[in-house]
């Protein structure tokens, strides 16, 4: 439910590799894949502080470069979440491939997927609970019974989890793998690992591209309901400026609201995967700030209003289903443990709270992110030591990307980001959600990556993004 989004040492103890050109069998797959690749396990310490704690594993697919220019120097996709898997998905995240004369590393993070997942299945309890159409305080409640089961295994296991430790299993990937140095491509949470990596290992990073950025510096609490509330203005005026949109929904703000505040009194319930679900105005909340992480979603909101306050709900179901299955393939486990190590020691509940009360219009609760304050008083503490919240100073290229109708991670973040890059250049696409990926995302990068130092083309960002409202 809360969806929101990470390691240096030792030597290798154990790893396999598939056989690069023949027909194999890989784990991560669930047919046989022939392509040019090498897939396996590499182990890491659970606690770099104390390496007599013993080793987990993380699992990795390098798909090799068939070209006959093949450079030296691969692209590593950096996930985000903190707790989104890859590996599961490996066939489609493969199409993310931003070079083909680069090989293309995909990996697990610890804890995550293939890399000796934990708590599997808690996802699912909170989305059984984000059913049931409680108050925050009883979700909660409902919330915390649930999870003592994995804080308490997790405490007795001796594996770490923040971001640094995250950057550190990177760097052990890397030289498993034999690079000298890496591209590095991450999104959300992935660019703040991203950052990191380039911080602690300057000389093993030959450029980044991050989209959606989440620095380490980065408060995401602090001013979580102005960034949604900021995205709904700008979700409002757009389909106003848009004569489609305002033809066909001319009241859509004002529908909007009118809502919300119905829902406080008459949730709906929908019939989901054979089960009840009551959606509540939280709950709705959560669905209209996802649908905004993508532009081929945003203009699918308007429409869901109309058909709500029609009381047809069989566009809400399908829109509710998608949004469900976002949810679960987040390792909530993982998301807690690290941003608990990475921010929680902060005065985030007192900022959070007074960003609720800055934003009286969204009064009925962002069923989003909110628990995490008070999960983290219960949750077990993770981490060897904290993280460093500071900004990372650079000067590696860096490509920073973001959409100016992100709700999650603006344009604010990539710009306070670039201030601290001496090599860094900005670039924000119109119409576009979190994490951007558009074919002129893909060209600049691969300009980017051919020649990392000099200034780029940006005439393809001038053309923003469609919105095609439903």
């Amino acid at each position: 439910m809360r969806l929101k989004v990470l390691l240096f040492l030792l030597s290798v103890t154990s790893a396999f590799s598939c056989n690069s050109q023949e027909r194999h069998s890989c784990v991560f797959l669930d047919q046989p894949y022939s392509d040019h690749n090498q897939c396996g396990f590499i182990e890491v310490p659970k606690n770099y502080d104390d390496p007599s704690k013993g080793n987990i594993e993380l699992a990795y697919m390098v798909i090799k470069s068939k070209s006959t220019n093949r450079k030296p120097d691969p692209v590593v996709f950096i996930q985000g979440g903190p707790g989104g898997n890859v590996l599961s998905l490996a066939r489609t995240y493969r199409q993310l491939n931003i070079d083909d004369d680069r090989d293309f590393i995909l990996y697990d993070q610890r804890g995550i997927g293939h890399s000796n997942e934990v708590c599997t299945g808690l996802s699912e309890q909170l989305i059984e609970v984000m059913a049931m159409d409680l108050s925050p305080e009883a979700e909660f409640a409902a919330i915390d019974k649930r999870i003592n089961d994995c804080a308490q295994n997790l405490s007795r296991d001796d594996a770490k989890f923040s971001t640094p430790v995250n950057a550190k299993d990177l760097e052990m990937l890397r030289k498993h793998l034999g690079y000298e140095e890496l591209n590095l491509f991450g999104g959300s949470y992935g660019t703040r690992l991203g950052l990191e990596y380039m911080r602690q290992y300057p000389k093993r990073v030959r450029s980044a591209i991050l989209s959606g950025l989440f620095a380490p510096d980065t408060r995401m609490y602090d001013h979580l309901v102005s960034d949604f509330n900021r995205s709904l203005k700008k979700l409002f005026q757009g389909c106003k400026d848009d004569p489609y949109c305002n033809g066909s929904y001319p009241s859509f703000e004002n529908d909007f609201f009118e809502l919300l505040k119905h829902l406080e009194t008459t949730p709906v319930t929908l019939y989901l995967n054979g089960e009840d679900f009551t959606l509540n105005p939280q709950d709705f909340l959560l669905i209209v700030h996802q649908l905004m992480y993508n532009e081929n979603t945003i203009g699918a909101i308007p429409k869901l209003i109309k058909t709500m306050t029609e009381e047809n709900y069989e566009y809400l179901a399908r829109v509710t289903q998608l949004i469900l299955y976002r949810i679960s393939s987040i390792n909530l486990a993982v998301y807690w443990s690290v941003m608990k190590a990475d921010e929680s020691r902060f005065d985030n509940a007192e900022m959070f709270r007074k960003d609720e009360e800055k934003n009286p219009a969204l009064k009925s609760g962002l069923n989003l992110f909110a628990i995490d304050i008070d999960v983290y008083q219960k949750w077990p503490d993770l981490n060897a030591s904290q993280s460093e919240l500071n900004a990372v100073v650079s000067d590696i290229p860096t490509l920073l990307v973001s959409g100016d109708y992100d709700p999650i991670t603006p344009p604010r973040n990539g710009e306070e980001a670039a201030t601290h890059l001496k090599n860094g250049q900005h670039v924000v696409f119109k119409n576009a959600g979190h994490v951007p990926i558009n074919p002129c995302f893909f060209a600049l990068s691969k300009a980017f990556l051919d020649n990392p130092n000099e200034s780029l083309d940006l005439n393809c960002v001038k053309e923003p993004s469609r919105i095609y409202w439903d």
